[in-house]
């Protein structure tokens, strides 16, 4: 007589499914937190509760963004609002609107190639993150977050996430962005 278990189930069907080449950027990254890695997860996967999902999912009316009008999903809200625009253009990444997707950013030539993989990771994830918060900062709260407070945030995640990886390497580029985001001139 076979048995049925949970975790019986789950390993046969996801021997069924074809592998998800992007997962590990996310799920094998120890410096991202774990909050972070479901959100990118979410954002990965096409569920980041963008205006557009959430009028979808019939939550709420309008699928506009609160910054711009425009239609707000989340490669809008991420990636080519005005709000999103400005970060990359400061960032030096004025390219990043035009990509077709966020899985983009993992290959883009502004990171140099000896940054290395786990940090480059963990640098996008950080600026997607707070591209995130700080739509929801005007959506919750009314409150405009300016890009000198969204990259000192993103300055500081990278300073404390060099400290979840073994990586010496990994750490060197953490410190070395964390650095750069606290020198942008706005």
């Amino acid at each position: 007589m076979l048995l049925f278990s949970s975790a019986g189930f789950y390993r046969w069907t996801a021997a069924s499914q074809p592998a998800d080449p992007f997962a590990a950027h996310i799920w094998a990254n120890v410096a991202i937190p774990c909050c972070k890695q479901h959100f990118l997860w979410l954002v990965h996967r096409h569920r980041l509760p963008s205006a557009a999902l959430l009028r979808h999912r019939n939550i709420i009316d309008s699928p506009s963004c609160t910054f711009c009008g425009a239609h707000e999903d989340q490669d809008h809200l991420l990636l080519r609002c005005n709000r999103a625009r400005r970060i990359w253009r400061l960032l030096g990444w004025p390219s990043v609107p035009y990509l077709s997707s966020f899985r983009e950013l993992w290959t883009l030539p502004e990171l140099p190639d000896g940054t290395v993989p786990s940090a480059r990771s963990a640098i996008l994830t950080a600026i997607l993150w707070h591209i995130w918060k700080g739509r929801n900062e005007l959506v919750s709260n009314g409150v405009h977050v300016p890009p000198r407070t969204t990259f000192t945030a993103i300055a500081t995640d990278l300073e404390l996430w060099k400290h979840r990886t073994k990586d010496e390497s990994a750490r060197t580029s953490l410190v070395l962005w964390s650095l750069h985001f606290r020198n942008i001139v706005i």
